[in-house]
């Protein structure tokens, strides 16, 4: 056996399957039966590479193998190995392919997303001879959204810039090969023909809240009682309008609460919002017999996306979204009808504003609600990490960090009695 010293140290670790092991982030190894890989140093240069294989056993003599020069690594030469390179050589073509390594469990559409903006990226920075993480800095990242800013809608640019920035936060962060993002500048929001800074969340405001149901009575007949089931969903759920495109019958439960799977994650909601009475009426004015609310029943075309949704995207990649007939027209219909009641309404904005406009005034308490937690509003948005609400609302919400905080003084204990 050789001896082992600081040039070659290698651990092996299980990668868990998030829906299906709950042992998520744990280091035990033989407790679960989720795919085993190796991570460390061979040589002095760093690995991590799959065993091809879940028996604890194989694993660990596999390892052993590895550590006395056989097998896959830099001298066995596994076709799955990633070498990581030092900080300062870190090639943007290398973080690219690593980083997506890490979205293969998102959903196709997600996972397209993030190709499609850091494989852009990648090829302006080639053009201008950014090969490495290293030369990107904060004047590359607006130079890249200038260069583009007259051909992007503003939802696009804002879209670039997400995804852009989940990469770069992802080199910082979880691989700490930039000591700081060249696209965390807050200013750094371009978007629209002119150039002009792109639009911040902007919930509706209470007299606009008015003006928009006051639009819906207005709607043609034939479209005013879809037109109003769905505005209120929207306003007191905070869904994502591809759900409440395929709002279900069945997601209401006994106690009226909309326990529903979110398209986008693949996950059930976790804390599920309960419907008001006024949104259960406006409910039940379509028709009773209807499998989604909101969608024609059609010669049972809706049972292989139902099932695909609610185990939750399956290994075999079975998603909703490819799997419902017709999906991007289904979601597109209802999205023109609510853009309808906002331009009757004289408002402007997307379908997106009723989700802040609940997330904004579950926090505040403007909507007539106590005012609630961030976790809280986080698990009724379906979001995946908290973080992202907190990114996205709490910035918004005047004085609301200090309020929370000045929780702590209602705090009381009983103290045993001196002596």
């Amino acid at each position: 056996m050789m001896k082992r010293t600081n040039q070659t140290a290698l651990t092996p670790y299980r990668r868990h399957a998030k829906k299906v092991c709950a042992l998520t982030n744990s280091r035990i190894l033989d407790k679960c039966e989720c795919p085993l890989w190796v991570h460390g140093k061979i040589d002095g240069q760093f690995i991590r590479v799959s065993l091809d294989t879940r028996h604890l056993p194989s694993a660990l003599a596999k390892v052993e193998a590895m550590q006395n020069g056989d097998g896959p690594g830099p001298k066995g030469g596994g076709e799955n190995v990633v070498a990581i390179k030092p900080s300062g050589e870190i090639t943007l073509e290398y973080a690219v392919q690593d980083f997506l390594e890490t979205k293969t469990k998102k959903a196709s559409n997600t996972r397209a997303l993030y190709e499609r903006a850091v494989g852009h990226f990648s090829e302006w920075a080639a053009a201008k001879n950014l090969t490495t993480l290293a030369k990107i800095d904060d004047a590359h990242g607006r130079a890249y959204f200038q260069a583009f800013d007259r051909d992007w809608k503003t939802s696009t640019a804002q879209g670039r810039l997400t995804h852009l920035r989940v990469f770069f936060n992802h080199c910082v962060r979880e691989r700490h090969w930039l000591q700081y993002s060249p696209l965390a500048s807050r200013d750094m929001n371009y978007g629209g023909k002119k150039g002009k800074v792109g639009k911040r969340r902007m919930p509706f405001k209470p007299a606009e809240v008015t003006r928009i149901l006051v639009a819906v009575e207005q709607m043609p007949e034939a479209d005013r009682d879809r037109a109003r089931a769905l505005i209120l969903l929207l306003l007191y759920t905070g869904m994502r309008i591809s759900d409440a495109t395929f709002a279900e019958r069945s997601d209401v439960d006994a106690d009226n609460a909309l326990v529903y799977t979110v398209i986008k994650t693949g996950k059930e909601i976790s804390l599920p919002p309960t419907l008001q009475q006024t949104v259960l009426d406006a409910l039940a004015k379509l028709p009773a017999t209807r499998i989604y609310f909101f969608q024609p029943d059609a010669a049972d075309d809706y049972r292989e996306a139902r099932t695909a949704l609610r185990e939750g995207h399956s290994g075999e990649g079975r998603e909703f979204s490819t799997l419902m007939p017709r999906y991007t027209p289904r979601v597109a219909e209802m999205t023109r009808l609510v853009l309808a009641v906002l331009k009757l309404a004289g408002l402007s904005g997307a379908c997106h504003r009723f989700r802040d406009t609940f997330a904004i005034n579950m926090l505040t308490g403007d909507g007539g609600a106590n005012r609630a937690d961030i976790l809280s509003v986080s698990l009724m948005l379906g979001h995946s990490d908290v973080e992202i609400t907190k990114n996205h609302y709490v910035k918004l919400v005047p004085g609301y960090r200090e309020h929370m905080s000045s929780l702590t003084r209602v705090l009381a204990y009983q103290f045993p009695a001196a002596g």
